[in-house]
């Protein structure tokens, strides 16, 4: 995916529901819908610049789906933020507790739902349906973050292009939030090929249609229709786009190589872009890495829990990607002997290690699983056990020993821990069957949500503050 810089100046507000102060009167050069949505290329601009406001603050994608639970410990460096990710509680003053490019997604996606179908240029008939199936999916998965992490959120579809907007909407909550994603996901579906785009790079970082399926298996799930997370899931794995998982030997490469075989949806950063001044960053690194040596690094504000460490030893292959320690002779590294989080290792060219790596939204392991997951709950349990074999096959482990219904449902949350440990999932997952308390020890209920972001309370009177904060 190129990252567009011709980002739409259509917002004419500056935080998610405050406005500044305006003027009646439009510069001639101002760039407004009416001025901008003329051509195919203006289509491409728009589109691109959804995907590029899902670059933005990609350490919160991740601290909201494994923090607050038994994947992340504290460490020496750990910022008063960090402290309280790993406590579970999290105050409404969090750094994390942000939703700012959240919304300005959705708004960059609510203006191409409304605009993109009034361009009459001819060149973009081939793919205007597609695009329009690119904002619905990427609106859907905007919200269902909102809706998986804070729970209750404001429910906006019309951009924001004038004060006339709704200013200061009120929260609507998760069944609310999650009717929509839904309605999204499906108008998406159809008008979606498997593989829209020339290049495998646009395939892996731009809305496909299993990219759409494994998000409706995901919201099924937590819907808890079961049938219809199956579906979804096998429409993945039997896509005519041919997703396969990487090879065991070479499962570092799914976090190191990019846009495997495996990958089904990934947001894509790239050093190249970073050393000219464009395309963001994926501060992940820094939360990860230790300290640099030769190298400029990370700041090792998180490490691996023991709880992580015992459930994955290092005769899993998962394991070497997954945490690594700098041992005696650290270099490029600054410490010995540094046990941290190694999904996210940067590109190292030369003496510059560029904090770049793809975040993985969806591959196809966690499909398998999801799949997994919703036969066993139609009590399908031994088509369960052979696709959660598949998985531990490839980490060359042996084949679970669980039999029952009851025990097949813990071995794949166990195998979700261990497979997925750092690509967000965590909290989700635990949120979603109702185990959180259990497995993380955190009774208070007010820690299975996120408080809504205090500074848009304070700009935004009509929104209610989540229960506890």
């Amino acid at each position: 995916m190129k990252h567009s810089k011709k980002i739409l100046t259509i917002i004419i507000c500056t935080a998610a529901f405050s406005c500044t102060k305006v003027t009646n009167q439009v510069p001639a050069s101002y760039i407004t819908p009416a001025n901008f949505y003329k051509t195919a290329s203006d289509a491409d601009n728009a589109i691109n610049a959804c995907y590029d406001a899902l670059q933005g603050s990609p350490a919160n994608y991740e601290i909201w789906g494994d923090g607050r639970t038994d994947m992340m410990a504290s460490t020496s460096r750990s910022a008063g933020d960090d402290l309280q990710v790993v406590s579970g509680n999290v105050s409404a003053t969090n750094g994390y507790a942000n939703w700012d490019a959240v919304y300005s997604g959705i708004n960059r996606c609510n203006s191409v739902i409304k605009n993109v179908p009034n361009i009459t240029d001819p060149s973009l008939a081939s793919r205007q349906g597609r695009i329009m199936g690119e904002a619905y999916f990427l609106r859907g998965l905007f919200y269902f973050y909102l809706a998986r992490t804070f729970e209750n959120a404001p429910l906006i579809l019309q951009p924001y292009e004038s004060i006339s907007g709704n200013l200061f909407p009120t929260v609507s909550n998760r069944a609310t939030l999650f009717a929509q994603i839904e309605s999204d996901f499906l108008k998406a579906q159809p008008l979606v090929p498997d593989a829209p785009f020339a290049t495998t790079v646009e395939n892996k970082g731009k809305t496909t249609k299993a990219a759409i399926n494994s998000a409706l298996a995901d919201l099924y799930l937590w819907e808890k229709k079961y049938q219809q997370a199956a579906d979804a899931a096998s429409a993945v794995i039997n896509s005519p786009a041919g997703y396969t998982l990487v090879p065991g030997a070479n499962y570092s490469t799914i976090f190191t190589a990019r846009n495997t075989s495996e990958s089904i949806f990934e947001v894509q950063y790239n050093y190249s872009y970073l050393e000219t001044g464009n395309g963001n960053s994926d501060n992940i690194t820094d939360l990860f890495l230790p300290l640099g040596g030769t190298v400029t690094a990370g700041n090792l504000r998180y490490q691996p829990t023991t709880a992580l460490l015992n459930a994955l030893p290092g005769a899993d292959r998962r394991a070497s990607i997954t945490y690594k320690n700098t041992g005696t002779v650290p270099a490029p590294f600054r410490d010995a002997n540094t046990l941290y989080i190694a999904k996210y290792p940067g590109d190292l060219v030369g003496t510059i290690l560029y904090q770049d790596n793809d975040r993985i939204v969806y591959r196809l392991a966690e499909i398998i699983l999801f799949k997994a997951e919703a036969l066993n709950e139609l009590g399908q349990t031994p088509a369960a056990i052979t696709l959660l074999n598949q998985i531990r096959t490839r980490a060359g482990i042996a084949n679970t020993t669980a039999v029952t219904q009851a025990e097949v449902r813990l071995a794949i949350e166990n195998e979700r821990f261990v497979e997925l440990a750092y690509e967000g999932k965590r909290y989700y997952d635990l949120i979603r069957t109702g185990r959180y308390a259990t497995v993380t020890g955190f009774t208070n209920v007010n820690f299975q949500r996120w408080p809504l972001p205090s500074n848009e309370l304070i700009l935004n009177s009509n929104l209610v503050q989540n229960p506890g904060y």
